[in-house]
């Protein structure tokens, strides 16, 4: 069992920062590529996402973009794009 710890620092509503941050740190087993780590992020930085907020912005269309291009991406850097 791996032991990441994952921080997402995110702006601020009362002094209109927004900026985000994300950390992760933990033992890898790809120790110079540490790619299982940067999966391990963009899992937890999706599961974070609520598409209800983009339905109360009126950007809905905006997130199902995003979403093709996540598939899109993921595709390409697994090399499923191939088939």
């Amino acid at each position: 069992m791996s032991n990441e710890v994952l921080t997402i620092s995110t702006g601020s509503i009362e002094t209109g920062e927004t900026d985000v941050k994300v950390t992760i740190e933990g033992d890898s087993e790809m120790p110079f590529w540490n790619h299982d780590l940067k999966v391990k992020a963009i899992l937890a930085l999706l599961n974070s996402i609520d598409i209800k907020h983009y339905y109360e912005d009126n950007i809905q269309d905006k997130g199902f973009e995003s979403a093709k291009e996540i598939i899109n991406s993921t595709r390409s850097a697994f090399g499923l794009d191939l088939f």
